[in-house]
C-alpha cells in the first residue's frame, strides 16, 4: 500500500497495537504519490491504544517499529535518535534544583520553574519532541473527562506554532492548523483550530457507524466568544 493509505488500512485491519506489531512486518510501502500536487513526504506514524504506543518509520532498510515509552512523536530525525537525545535533558526537573555548581558559591533560586532551565524553546521538531515529552510526562492527571481534555490541549499548547514564526517559502509559514484528541471509552472526538480556541466535540456514538455512507460535520474554525456582559 502507499504511505497515505497506511492509517486507514491499520484502522480497518487491527483492533490493538499488539495486532499491528504482529502483522506490520509483512507490509510493503510503495512509492506512489497521492497526486502531482501532493507528492509523498517522509512520514513517521504513532499508533496507540489504551495500553501501549509504538512508532512506525519507513527507512531504506524497511519498516522500523519502536516501542514509544514517552507517547510523543514529531518529525525528523528518526525516532531512535529522538529518544537518545532525551539523555541530554536528564537534569530537567519539575521542582527547584539543588546547587550542584559548586559548594564554594552560594547560588540562589531566584524564581520558580528553574528546574526547567535548558528546556528547548525553539520550533525545530527535535526541540518540540523534548518539550512535549517533558510536559506530558510531568503533567498532573485529571480526575474528570473535562479536566483531562483541558489538560491535553494545554500539553499540546506547549508546542503549538504561531503564524509568522517559521517561514516555509517566501510569505508562507508553518503553523498549528488544528489540535485534536479522542475519548476512546465514549467515542467523543475533540478539536480546536488556529482561529477558534474553543474546544468542539463530536460524539461518534450518536451516529449509526455501521454504514457505508460518509458522515461529516462543518468545521467550526471561526473564533467563538462568550460575552459575560
Amino acid at each position: 500500500i502507499t504511505p497515505f493509505e497506511l492509517i486507514p488500512w491499520l484502522l480497518g485491519q487491527f483492533s490493538s497495537v499488539r495486532e499491528v506489531k504482529k502483522n506490520i512486518q509483512k507490509l510493503n510501502l510503495i512509492n506512489i504519490n497521492f497526486s502531482e500536487q501532493l507528492p509523498l513526504s517522509p512520514l513517521h506514524w504513532l499508533v496507540a491504544d489504551k495500553q501501549e504506543s509504538i512508532v512506525i518509520e519507513s527507512v531504506k532498510e524497511g519498516l522500523k517499529i519502536y516501542d514509544n515509552p514517552v507517547g510523543v512523536l514529531t518529525n525528523n530525525p528518526n525516532f531512535d535518535y529522538q529518544l537518545f537525545n532525551l539523555n541530554n535533558y536528564r537534569a530537567l526537573s519539575n521542582s527547584t534544583p539543588q546547587n550542584s555548581f559548586s559548594e564554594k558559591v552560594d547560588l540562589d533560586s531566584y524564581s520558580r520553574g528553574m528546574g526547567g532551565l535548558g528546556l528547548p524553546g525553539d520550533l525545530s521538531s527535535m526541540s518540540r519532541f523534548v518539550r512535549a515529552a517533558f510536559t506530558k510526562l510531568n503533567s498532573l492527571p485529571m480526575q474528570t473527562e473535562t479536566g483531562s481534555v483541558s489538560q491535553f490541549f494545554h500539553i499540546l499548547g506547549s508546542v503549538e506554532q504561531q503564524k509568522g514564526l517559521c517561514e516555509v517559502t517566501k510569505g508562507k509559514y508553518e503553523y498549528t492548523i488544528y489540535s485534536s484528541c479522542c475519548d476512546m471509552d465514549k467515542g467523543v472526538y475533540y478539536y480546536r483550530t488556529y482561529n477558534n480556541s474553543q474546544i468542539n466535540s463530536v460524539n461518534l456514538s450518536h451516529e449509526h457507524l455501521d454504514t457505508t455512507e460518509l458522515i461529516s460535520y462543518p468545521l467550526r474554525s471561526e473564533a467563538q466568544y462568550y460575552a459575560v456582559n
